[in-house]
């Protein structure tokens, strides 16, 4: 009841603003990171590439936004989080008007690296002013900021794919434009300033160096690997299932974006319910079943045709999006106190960095013939992250480990 009270609290004193702007914010950009790929096909066509040159353009973009989890945390801690988002969606609403206006392919990747670090900007800080605004409803705060993401994973595409079929791709792209407008001019109005403070605590090399000694342990460099394996093929799956549907499944693209949009509102329900369990029995039995369900799922997809079983397993891939939040949940008690903050953003960037290459690597798969089996390649590697947490201990285990 107390969490209640100071809940409603915060909302009456203004803090329920800056919750629904942040979560905005996040809408729009993870909804573009998902909307770009349903988009390929028109971008392949227009720009005369191939599924390799559209692969390496989202593993660019992936690549600049992990490169700037563990800066933007660190810059964060010493001029506040206000600029840093509001920089970060400045930066994506000039790259929209980029995107619109680019000539040559060339350009089309340069907007895309761009985007990845406006959004880049954006992750680490988020996760930080939550924290500081809601210290003890900040699953609340979470829940709502992330659940706001999947609404837009789900939405976007659905919009720009209508847009581009009337108009064109780059006419989807630009309609988002005053929306990321109004919500960087909200992030300023509404967040809370917080002033610069001199850093007494580690340098940002200080910090790397005990980070990475940190991934020695036994439990968080196997979490760790699981997590690579996780990103690389979400990543992968993430970017090229549109286009896989309409090129391989023969399904128009429309159609292939309302499926995606499903994968992330199936997404959106199964992720409380996996926390629910999580917390009930532990975060490695739930992954396992979670893996598992996951390498089963993506097994039956080269062999499923038709839109009506399509329909229903399409929107059933989306199960493994749950694997993230748990693994964080498991790996981030087991960093030491000092490096859990900026740590963790270091950590973000070597998951995404890696995570990055499996768009690249499908599209040459797609290119060589091999779509199908592209999809068979990345069903074994989600398999393989079974090996990984059967090797780790149980939360039981861990906290008899700590006690002992």
């Amino acid at each position: 009841m107390n969490a209640v009270r100071e809940a409603v609290g915060r909302l009456r004193a203004g803090h329920g603003w800056t919750l629904l702007v942040v979560a905005a914010g996040w809408l729009l950009i993870q909804g573009f990171r998902v909307a770009l790929p349903a988009l390929l096909p028109q971008i392949k066509a227009e720009f005369l590439v191939d599924n390799t040159s559209a692969g390496f353009a989202l593993t660019v973009l992936w690549f600049a936004y992990a490169a700037m989890q563990f800066p933007s945390g660190v810059v964060a801690d010493r001029i506040g989080e206000r600029r840093l988002l509001v920089g970060g969606v400045a930066l994506a609403t000039l790259c929209l008007g980029l995107f619109y206006l680019a000539p040559l392919f060339a350009v089309f990747l340069l907007a895309c690296g761009a985007f990845g670090v406006g959004a880049g900007l954006y992750g680490t800080p988020r996760d930080m002013l939550l924290s500081r605004t809601f210290p003890r409803t900040v699953s609340t705060a979470y829940t709502v900021t992330f659940s706001a993401g999947s609404i837009g994973a789900a939405a976007l595409p659905l919009v720009v794919t209508a847009l581009a079929a009337r108009f064109d791709w780059r006419i989807a792209v630009l309609s988002l434009l005053p929306l990321f407008a109004v919500v960087g001019l909200g992030l300023w109005r509404v967040v809370p300033a917080a002033p610069a403070t001199d850093d007494d605590g580690l340098s940002a090399r200080e910090t790397a160096v005990r980070t990475v000694r940190a991934l020695s342990d036994r439990t968080v460099l196997l979490a760790s690997a699981g997590m690579v394996l996780f990103i690389f093929t979400y990543q992968a799956i993430l970017s090229f299932l549109p286009t896989y549907l309409v090129e391989v499944k023969g399904l128009d693209s429309s159609t292939a974006a309302a499926l995606f949009g499903l994968l992330f509102v199936f997404a959106a329900i199964v992720q409380p319910i996996a926390g629910t369990l999580a917390d009930r029995y532990g975060e490695r039995p739930t992954i396992l079943v979670l893996v598992v369900l996951s390498t089963v799922t993506l097994l039956a997809l080269p062999y499923t045709d038709g839109r009506l079983a399509l329909t229903v397993l399409v929107p059933v891939l989306g199960i493994r999006i749950a694997i993230g939040p748990l693994t964080s949940a498991y790996v981030v008690p087991e960093l030491p106190a000092d490096v859990q903050g900026s740590g963790w953003g270091l950590l973000r960037t070597v998951f995404f960095g890696v995570g990055s290459t499996g768009s690249t690597v499908v599209g040459v798969f797609a290119d060589a013939g091999l779509f199908d089996a592209a999809f068979l390649f990345l069903t074994v590697l989600t398999g393989a992250i079974v090996v990984f947490w059967l090797l780790l201990p149980s939360k039981d285990d861990r906290d008899r480990g700590a006690a002992g």
